[in-house]
């Protein structure tokens, strides 16, 4: 029988050589509480979260002492509260996590290899994303992993500060395998129909899907000075070099999602980035009422429905339980 907590398993970052890449350091269950900060707050330390989740951050320390940061058979487990039953006041919050890397990087590939992916269920949003160092969403934001409610599908996204100082930034379907949600990475672009202020440029990863997979699956962001590329697969279907020790990409076939130094400002926009585990509840967009009760993610389903609550605190705030499976 599956173990209910599984793992995160290995990062590797490698740096690159001509058109190779070499390892240069790997992140796993020897060194990855040194390697990661356990934030507290969003970037803003003055409020809990960036984006309004209803959430408490637990430092090391105590997200140790309480299960939800552990190290068992040589892997991580990154994972939330679910055996408390809460208040449901605006001003409370799930036990949760917010790890982010120590280390930043510019110009290097990252693999990332997951034993388990976060359930999806309503009122949680999981992410593995990278954030710049300077002023947001100026220096960039690239969403490796992400997705909320009751979405089916792993929904990368690239965040950019506005195209009136920065220029056009924009994803194109022929470079790319995933579908293109919103093509502007500009995040405050909207247009009234399929990108909402905040979205930048968003795809949906429908071929070789590891979204919610018990099984997990490998990730990959690839960065050089040509192009940002994020790949997706799942076990067994990775490239055959994955593993060697000087990595060709160009053996990989198409990106699930590309910027092309094109069609953006690469070298001018992205900045130092460190790698982050966010599992945050409610807030923008999981929490809001147009996202609780209106179809999205392609689920069939809406989350007042499915849940029988009407507002996602509540239904956060009541069932522990329901989250027993959401953890990275």
């Amino acid at each position: 029988m599956r173990s209910l907590t599984a793992w995160l398993l290995a990062i590797h970052c490698m740096t690159a050589t001509a058109k190779q890449f070499y390892l240069q350091k790997t992140y796993d269950a020897n060194n990855f509480f040194d390697s990661f900060d356990f934030r507290t707050s969003g970037s803003n330390t003055s409020q809990y979260d960036d984006n309004n989740s209803w959430v408490r951050y637990q430092n090391l320390t105590k997200a140790r002492s309480k299960g939800l940061a552990q190290i068992k058979d040589d892997e991580v487990y990154l994972g939330v509260d679910y055996t408390n039953v809460l208040d449901a006041s605006p001003e409370g919050g799930r036990d949760t996590l917010r790890v982010i890397s120590k280390d930043t990087f510019k110009y290097r590939l990252i693999i990332t290899r997951f034993t388990y992916m976060p359930k999806r269920i309503c009122g949680a949003w999981p992410a593995y994303w990278t954030l710049s160092v300077g002023k947001w969403p100026n220096t960039s934001e690239i969403d490796i992993y992400e997705g909320w409610n009751l979405n089916v599908f792993n929904k990368p996204g690239i965040h950019v500060g506005p195209k009136a100082e920065f220029g056009v930034c924009k994803i194109r379907q022929h470079n790319q395998s995933a579908i293109i949600v919103s093509k502007d990475c500009d995040n405050e672009f909207e247009n009234g129909i399929n990108a909402l202020k905040g979205q930048g440029c968003q795809s949906e990863e429908k071929e070789n899907s590891i979204y919610s997979s018990a099984e997990g699956g490998i990730q990959a962001l690839e960065w050089t000075q040509d192009s940002i590329n994020l790949f997706t697969w799942p076990y067994s279907k990775e490239p055959n070099n994955l593993d060697q020790e000087d990595l060709n990409t160009s053996l990989w076939g198409k990106p699930s999602v590309q910027i092309h130094g094109s069609q953006c400002d690469i070298n001018g926009i992205f900045q130092d980035q460190q790698l982050l585990f966010t599992l945050p509840f409610c807030g923008i967009p999981p929490g809001h009422k147009y996202f609780w009760t209106k179809l999205d993610g392609r689920s069939g389903q809406t989350c007042d429905k499915a849940t029988n609550y009407l507002t996602c605190i509540d239904f956060v705030a009541k069932n522990p339980e329901a989250f027993k499976d959401f953890y990275f």
